[in-house]
């Protein structure tokens, strides 16, 4: 059920990064499911995920492709996630193109951060803040490889509103951004 809590657990399932909690149950059957995909890779590709295996996360989740070149692109927004910018789909878009240039620097930054470090990010609190919206709640990138998985060739996202704040943007501080390296977790 979206917005269901489970007991806090750390990201990489031991007690290494205790700070580093996933609560939503849903957040954490994906991240569940990325990592049974990993099959002793760092990460998974984009190959392996089939949607069938995730049919109850289709609406709030995205991926993005990524090459140096291109940049970040959407190939998949699920209509809860395309629905929060106004639109009923995403697919072939960069945040530049539905974002203001502020805000898609933010959101390409952190996409930047997850294919350079190679890196696992989860955050929670108010999720679009920096997209200029005001629903709060958690948010998961996870990093999508080659077919050997090494380089991050995508994202996997989902996110999860919990609530819609009662206020605008105006005075609130961004979420605290978790990130736990591919190479960190179990």
């Amino acid at each position: 059920m979206p917005g269901q809590k489970t007991t806090q657990e750390p990201m990489d399932g031991g007690d290494t990064d205790t700070s580093v909690r996933i609560e939503d149950a849903d957040l954490r059957r994906l991240f569940d499911y990325w990592r049974s995909l990993r099959q002793g890779r760092s990460m998974p590709s984009k190959n392996d995920i089939d949607p069938l295996d995730i049919g109850w996360a289709l609406s709030r989740i995205y991926l993005l492709d990524y090459t140096p070149a291109a940049g970040f692109v959407y190939c998949l927004a699920g209509v809860e996630v395309a629905g929060v910018f106004g639109r009923a789909n995403l697919k072939g878009l960069k945040p530049r193109d539905f974002l203001p240039p502020d805000r898609a620097v933010m959101v390409e930054g952190l996409f930047r951060r997850v294919v350079e470090e190679r890196c696992v990010m989860w955050m929670k609190g108010l999720i679009y803040l920096r997209a200029d919206r005001v629903p709060t709640g958690e948010r998961l990138f996870l990093p999508l490889g080659d077919d050997a998985g090494n380089e991050v060739t995508g994202i996997l996202g989902m996110t999860v509103v919990h609530s819609v704040a009662p206020e605008g943007p105006i005075g609130m501080s961004y979420p605290k951004d978790h990130f736990v390296p591919v190479d960190d977790l179990p």
